[in-house]
């Protein structure tokens, strides 16, 4: 019986650790500047995600999870080959519904449930910027839901995700004043 205890206590430390790799691979997503990039990044994040929450027992978000990364590997192949249209959004959209409804752990799945429909939407933008906008209505909603599933990885990983888009739009930003400070002095020595 010691065993038992002992075997799900690593699985759950294993989880937790596993939900820490997957933080650094999520902050890296957002620090890139094209929507390929950031979609690669974020399908390797989601694989690590889903086994961390499936070692901690948390099952909607470890088939979210499955579905997040098919979703980025969907939408790279569409953008690689210059494709858009609203099939995958709403695919994926309706896939998480329904994911969520039958993996319902309780009215949190809710959260994640909706955090991860508009991240659907927002990668499917194929717009860098627009993608890292749509994180400040997803991160809210799936940190909520970290912190009753007790995730350590995922509280870190939403916080980290919400760090490092606003470095990066604040960064975008400041170098879009440089340049534009640039382009006015170039205009007055003419």
């Amino acid at each position: 019986m010691t065993v038992d205890i002992m075997d799900g206590e690593i699985f759950y430390i294993i989880g937790q650790a596993l939900g820490i790799v997957a933080v650094a691979f999520g902050f890296v997503s957002f620090q890139m500047r094209s929507p390929g990039k950031i979609l690669l990044l974020q399908i390797i994040t989601a694989f690590v995600f889903s086994a961390h929450y499936l070692l901690i027992g948390a099952m909607t978000a470890m088939a979210l999870n499955l579905i997040a990364a098919v979703k980025c590997v969907s939408y790279y192949v569409r953008d690689s080959r210059g494709g858009r249209g609203l099939f995958l959004p709403i695919f994926f959209t309706l896939l998480v519904a329904v994911t969520s409804i039958m993996t319902w752990e309780g009215w949190y799945s809710v959260l994640i449930m909706l955090g991860l429909m508009v991240n659907a939407i927002g990668l499917a933008l194929s717009d860098a910027k627009k993608i890292k906008i749509a994180v400040y209505i997803k991160s809210p909603l799936c940190l909520a839901y970290n912190l009753i599933v007790m995730s350590g990885g995922g509280i870190i990983y939403e916080c980290a995700v919400l760090i490092s888009t606003t470095v990066s739009l604040v960064r975008e930003r400041l170098r879009g004043r440089s340049e534009a400070a640039a382009s006015d002095g170039e205009q007055k020595g003419n």
